[in-house]
C-alpha cells in the first residue's frame, strides 16, 4: 500500500549547526514555553521529531528551533481532542 510519505525523500536525521540569531532555544526554555516538562520534551524529540533539534558549535550542547517550538504550540493550540489521543497511541507505539 502507498502512503504519502512513499516519494518524499528519505533523509536521516541529524543535528545540525545552530542557527544564527535568537532562531534557537535551550530545551528548558522550549519545555517550559510549551507548558511541558523536560522528560515530555525529550519523548517528543526521540519519538516524533516534531520539534528540530540543533547542536551548538561545541557540540556539548542540544538545543532546539524556535520555529518549531512555535509549530508545536500552534498544533497543541488547534488539534481535536481525537488528534491528540491518536498522536499519543502513535507516539506511545514508537517508543515500544
Amino acid at each position: 500500500m502507498k502512503t504519502w510519505t512513499d516519494d518524499l525523500p528519505q533523509i536521516p536525521f541529524a543535528y545540525r549547526d545552530l542557527p544564527e540569531g535568537g532562531e534557537w532555544m535551550t530545551r528548558e526554555e522550549a519545555a517550559s514555553s510549551l507548558g511541558i516538562g523536560e522528560l515530555h520534551l525529550n519523548a517528543l524529540l526521540m519519538n516524533t521529531h516534531r520539534i528540530a533539534m540543533v547542536r551548538t558549535t561545541t557540540g556539548r550542547e542540544l538545543a532546539v528551533t524556535r520555529a518549531s517550538v512555535e509549530a508545536e504550540k500552534q498544533w497543541r493550540a488547534t488539534a481535536s481532542h481525537w488528534h491528540k489521543a491518536l498522536r499519543l497511541l502513535k507516539d506511545t507505539l514508537k517508543a515500544l
